[in-house]
């Protein structure tokens, strides 16, 4: 004796669904089997250039000493420009140096990514130079006030020469200011956005 079976092309038309759920790319068509399969090459290739991009920039971050001992001979142009790609390395006391970020996200594609990119170095030592003092109101304590000056030398690296030098400064301090009690010196704001805009405005050459 057969059982009858309600709804049986339903419970079939679910199993086969399931099964498609599970086992996806059977119910694919070629099409989409082939454009999965580009997307995960694409996907695997954007994550392993990233993975390049990280590794070359973080090989150039740690070599900032190695571009400030940079010392070739001054060969000055008439026309200052800008070969390649550069960075920007901040000379500080007791030999040490740094990059700034902000001098990245101002110069953005100009500035490199790379050790190989770098074909212009600019070198930049600031010096503090005190300019009088603040009077505390309230305790007429003295706190010194400096002004700041920096030095800038533009290398072209692929010479490698100094093809240009240039002081840059900042005597602008304000009439008053409010004095916290952890205030040892007021310091003048350093120059670093004429900086960036004098390199910016360079002509370039490949």
């Amino acid at each position: 004796m057969k059982m009858s079976l309600p709804n049986a092309p339903y419970q079939w038309l679910l199993v086969i669904s399931l099964f498609c759920v599970t086992i996806v790319s059977g119910c694919q068509s070629p099409e989409e089997i082939a454009k999965a399969k580009l997307d995960k090459e694409l996907a695997e290739k954007n994550a392993q250039a990233e993975q390049a991009k990280k590794k070359a920039l973080d090989e150039l971050e740690s070599q900032s000493d190695k571009f400030a001992a940079l010392a070739p001979p001054v060969k000055e142009v008439e026309q200052p420009y800008i070969k390649g790609k550069v960075i920007f390395v901040y000379k500080r006391a007791d030999n040490k140096s740094e990059f700034l970020p902000e001098d990245r996200a101002a110069l953005g594609e100009l500035y490199a990514n790379s050790v190989a990119e770098v074909k212009t170095v600019v070198q930049i030592n600031c010096f503090n130079f005190r300019d009088g003092d603040y009077v505390n109101e309230r305790t007429n304590a003295k706190i010194p006030a400096f002004t700041v000056r920096c030095d800038v030398d533009v290398i072209d690296n692929t010479i490698p020469a100094v093809i240009v030098s240039k002081q840059f400064e900042n005597k602008k301090l304000p009439d008053k200011t409010v004095l916290k009690k952890t205030d040892k010196e007021i310091v003048a704001q350093s120059p670093y956005k004429e900086i960036q805009t004098f390199v910016r405005n360079l002509p370039r050459k490949p």
